[in-house]
């Protein structure tokens, strides 16, 4: 009986092991990933749609201020849709595009939006550039903020809850316009640089690896229970980033008379309230920063020099 226990747990005990130890490896680690420019690609005008469902996304598209005609069309001309029914017969559902093959593999028409939304700000030449994430860092904010278009623009959006409020909250920084252009066009170099007037680039890289391990793990009923620990500290760190660059933003609104003090206080006190508590998608809540800290880390950056 033991024998049995050991080969069928065995395996399954070694493999997360092994995946903690290189989520410890990627928390500790520092982030050393050279950012690279979003290379241009010629744009193709005449790409002949025939899947019904392409051409409705196409239509709401292209009334989107940044919308990627370049990207989109080089990726839709030789584009794979596997709708894997097999999956679907075992209520398994699967979402996702694959940048480097160019297919899209779903359950549902209803992820179609979102994985069309990827296929929009994707481009592969041996380096994955893909909205605000390149090379695997930034996936967690880049799945974030597509499904936060994905119910801005196509009316579809329930999925990565915690993500698409991260990427909301990271929003009310950058803002949309700037947020939107970054990811439409692939460019995570631009947006990182956005960042650096908050922060050092080594911290905006760790806020994004942060997010991605938090995207790991806090919809794996297992993983977000065996790394609870983990995924509270990673939660605390994205947001304490975020409240730091919001209220930076707003001092120097303050500093520059655009608004008062009475105002800059309010803005920062309304957005942390934004930042206490995460759902993910079982609704578990997670609180993550404390009135105290908050108002520790507001009284910390409001006195300090800029």
């Amino acid at each position: 009986m033991e024998m049995l226990l050991c080969l069928v747990f065995g395996p399954l005990l070694i493999s997360y092991i092994s995946y903690y130890l290189k989520l410890i490896k990627r928390y500790c680690t520092k982030n050393s990933i050279k950012i690279k420019k979003t290379p241009n690609i010629e744009i193709k005008e005449n790409v002949k749609i025939d899947d019904e469902e392409i051409k409705k996304f196409v239509k709401k598209s292209i009334k989107i201020k940044y919308f990627n005609k370049s990207f989109f069309y080089h990726n839709v001309s030789n584009l794979k849709i596997n709708t894997c029914d097999t999956f679907r017969k075992f209520n398994i559902f699967i979402a996702e595009y694959d940048c480097v093959k160019n297919i899209i593999y779903i359950t549902s028409n209803h992820s179609l939006a979102h994985e069309l939304t990827h296929a929009s700000s994707s481009y592969y030449d041996g380096d994955d550039y893909s909205g605000l994430s390149q090379n695997g860092l930034g996936i967690g904010i880049n799945e974030g903020y597509t499904e936060l278009l994905t119910e801005r623009y196509y009316f579809h959006g329930d999925s990565y809850p915690v993500e698409r409020k991260i990427a909301n909250n990271l929003e009310k920084i950058t803002e949309k316009d700037k947020m939107e252009e970054c990811y439409y066009t692939a460019n995570l170099y631009d947006f990182v640089e956005e960042l650096k007037q908050y922060d050092s680039e080594e911290n905006v890289l760790n806020f994004l690896n942060c997010v991605d391990i938090i995207s790991d793990l806090v919809d794996n009923y297992v993983l977000c229970r065996l790394y609870y620990h983990m995924l509270i500290k990673c939660m605390k760190k994205a947001n304490l980033y975020l409240l730091k660059w919001y209220a930076i933003k707003q001092k120097r609104l303050l500093e520059n008379n655009l608004i008062s003090d009475k105002q800059c206080y309010s803005n920062i006190i309304k957005y942390s309230k934004r930042l206490i508590e995460l759902r993910n998608m079982e609704s578990i809540r997670y609180k993550i920063l404390g009135n105290k800290l908050i108002k520790k880390e507001i009284e910390k950056i409001l006195v300090k020099k800029m």
